[in-house]
């Protein structure tokens, strides 16, 4: 039966499993797939490849100082996920897995908890001062979650 559906092209994701296959015709994965395992492996590693996916080069030499100084200003980040994933794995991976797709998502928070919808990735605020200052420029939007009004 099997065979049957191989032969005349109506290959089933399950076939294409069992029986290979998955390196012929389209087959989508998401963007964030082996993000998400790493995570589930070990959640620090997990937020480290999320922290450096726009960093890293694709020919060699892979790493550059601009990877050693997004690791640095997102250190708090990277411990912060270690000292939760020790807590019995789960508190870590939860949220490894939220800073993943709010990056997915280009969410990202303030020091008070509002959301900071960026218009652009590659945005970084150190204070309240840059968001006010980035808002004002038209790179970013801020919302108030809580009222769901712009502010």
């Amino acid at each position: 039966m099997a065979t049957q559906n191989i032969n005349a092209e109506q290959w089933t994701l399950f076939d294409k499993i069992m029986y290979g296959g998955l390196g012929y015709g389209a087959f989508c994965l998401p963007t964030d797939f082996f993000k998400v395992i790493v995570a589930i492996v070990f959640p620090p590693l997990g937020e480290i490849i999320n922290i450096l996916e726009d960093t890293i080069n694709d020919t060699f030499p892979y790493v550059n100082w601009q990877c050693f100084i997004k690791l640095l200003h997102n250190i708090q980040t990277i411990i912060y996920s270690f000292l939760l994933t020790t807590c019995l794995y789960i508190p870590g991976l939860a949220y490894t897995l939220t800073n993943i797709v709010n990056k997915e998502h280009n969410i990202a928070f303030d020091k008070k908890g509002n959301i900071i919808k960026y218009t652009d990735r590659h945005l970084y605020t150190t204070d309240n001062q840059d968001i006010i200052d980035s808002i004002d420029s038209g790179a970013a939007t801020a919302y108030d979650e809580t009222l769901g009004k712009l502010f």
